[in-house]
């Protein structure tokens, strides 16, 4: 019976111990910890995020969603990336030809 005492004490003094170090709270973050500097094949592109620096973060991030279900970070302060936030805002905010495209935030 000590014996199980012990080791239910020990878990208990080392799960504390874990939460102290900030090992069980999660605190947000960038979400982009490596950028890719170069480009992306434009026809695998779904979707591109754009994050301004946030309080948490204090870089810009700009996140492209490929149709292969993976993502990927892009160096914001690169040709392809400025580009392609350009064309984005273009596409945006011009007058949109059919409701597809006004429901749509796709690249």
């Amino acid at each position: 019976m000590n014996t199980a005492m012990a080791v239910i004490v020990l878990l208990v003094c080392s799960d504390v111990i874990y939460m102290i170090q900030g090992g069980g709270i999660q605190y947000p973050r960038c979400r982009c910890p490596k950028v890719h500097t170069g480009g992306v094949n434009i026809s695998l592109i779904r979707k591109l995020t754009y994050y301004r620096p946030r309080s948490h973060c204090s870089k810009e991030e700009v996140i492209v969603t490929l149709k292969t279900r993976g993502s990927l970070c892009l160096d914001p302060n690169g040709n392809f990336a400025k580009t392609l936030i350009e064309r984005q805002i273009k596409t945006v905010f011009s007058p949109p030809s059919t409701k597809h495209q006004m429901m749509e935030f796709l690249v």
